[in-house]
């Protein structure tokens, strides 16, 4: 539970879409630093490995409820977790209804991209695609866009759901472009531009704040995020 709860709190960090780059770090003392005081280092772990220990696989899985498929997203969306996302959209059933319920702090941009479009392709070609947040869960950041792809949305009252502007994990800078790209993506996705500028204005894209709505207060204010309250 400790790691799950730090690798939640580290993709918090993150931000919406992060833009992850992971360069190699920096290691050891400055060339001047007295041989006496030199310490070995080991060699730092390929980029892949840390990725994979700092930012967990989100944990997948199926189960079949009435004439539906729901696929549970439980975690960090990573690239790891997109290769199985799809295998298993490719893997179900032509026709069959699937539902993906959602409970992730977000992740990679690029993965989170690929699950979003992957979901609109299947949808285009004819497949129901809901998406589900449960009470006293939340989807954040990346999740959230996963989540505006689906349709129905639905969410319990006191399901949480937070956007940001994007940030990059090796320096924790945001630029005007990555936030301007995510956030017409939220736009196209079915996000309400009157909330999106109430968010805005609320410092919800400046980079300084992680703003968070429960889900029926966002019905309330007509964000068109949830389009249906579960009971």
């Amino acid at each position: 539970m400790a790691v799950k709860t730090a690798a939640r709190t580290a993709a918090r960090w993150l931000g919406l879409g992060a833009l992850l780059t992971m360069g190699a770090a920096t290691h050891g003392f400055a060339a001047d630093t007295p041989a006496a005081m030199a310490v070995a280092h080991p060699a730092p772990p390929p980029a892949a490995e840390r990725v994979a220990s700092e930012f967990p696989d989100a944990a997948l899985s199926r189960s079949e409820q009435g004439g539906a498929t729901v696929l549970r997203v439980d975690g960090i969306i990573t690239a790891g977790v997109e290769q199985r996302f799809a295998e298993t959209l490719r893997g179900l059933p032509a026709g069959r209804p699937l539902v993906v319920e959602l409970s992730s702090p977000g992740g990679f941009t690029s993965a989170g991209y690929r699950m979003i479009d992957a979901v609109l392709a299947e949808r285009q070609s004819g497949r129901s695609i809901a998406t589900r947040v449960r009470g006293g869960e939340s989807c954040e950041s990346m999740c959230v866009g996963l989540y505006l792809a689906g349709y129905p949305r639905y969410a319990a009252p006191s399901a949480e759901f937070m956007v940001h502007a994007p940030r990059m994990a090796e320096n924790g800078r945001m630029t005007m472009r990555s936030t301007q790209t995510m956030v017409q993506r939220l736009v196209s996705l079915g996000a309400s531009p009157v909330w999106v500028e109430r968010v805005k204005a609320a410092g919800g894209f400046s980079g300084t704040l992680d703003y968070r709505e429960k889900a029926d207060r966002l019905t309330a204010d007509g964000a068109n995020i949830v389009t249906e309250l579960t009971r």
